[in-house]
């Protein structure tokens, strides 16, 4: 059994974020799961952990459109965090825009994103990003 990871869902999608909070509880019990409403409160958060010496998450669920800070702005002003820990973190792109034929738009990505996924998110899927 692999220890309990960290995980950060970033979407402002209620309904979405409570889903996958149940399901992780449900299937994939002994992680520790936070969520935020957009990436600035997601932002925040992490680099007062940071600060505090606090962990960061292991895996982060990262929707792309939010009000206030999307998930590539996210991404941009998390890499300056993410560069001064040797912490891996897991960065997964959640949404319902993402389709195989999009390469183009994730080439810049790719570095800073471990992977893309559609939703809905199938119960297997996040067994294996948590294993």
């Amino acid at each position: 059994m692999s220890s309990p990871k960290n995980i950060c869902i970033i979407d402002d999608d209620k309904i979405y974020t409570f889903g996958i909070k149940k399901i992780i509880k449900k299937y994939i019990p002994h992680n520790n799961v936070s969520s935020f409403e957009n990436g600035k409160q997601a932002l925040d958060s992490i680099q007062k952990n940071y600060e505090d010496n606090q962990e960061l998450p292991d895996l982060i669920l990262l929707d792309i459109d939010m009000p206030e800070m999307n998930g590539w702005e996210f991404l941009n002003e998390f890499e300056p965090v993410r560069a001064k820990t040797e912490k891996k973190v897991d960065v997964f792109v959640i949404s319902s825009r993402i389709k195989d034929e999009d390469k183009l738009f994730r080439v810049e990505w790719d570095e800073k994103v471990s992977d893309f996924i559609q939703k809905p998110v199938e119960i297997e899927t996040l067994k294996n990003l948590l294993s």
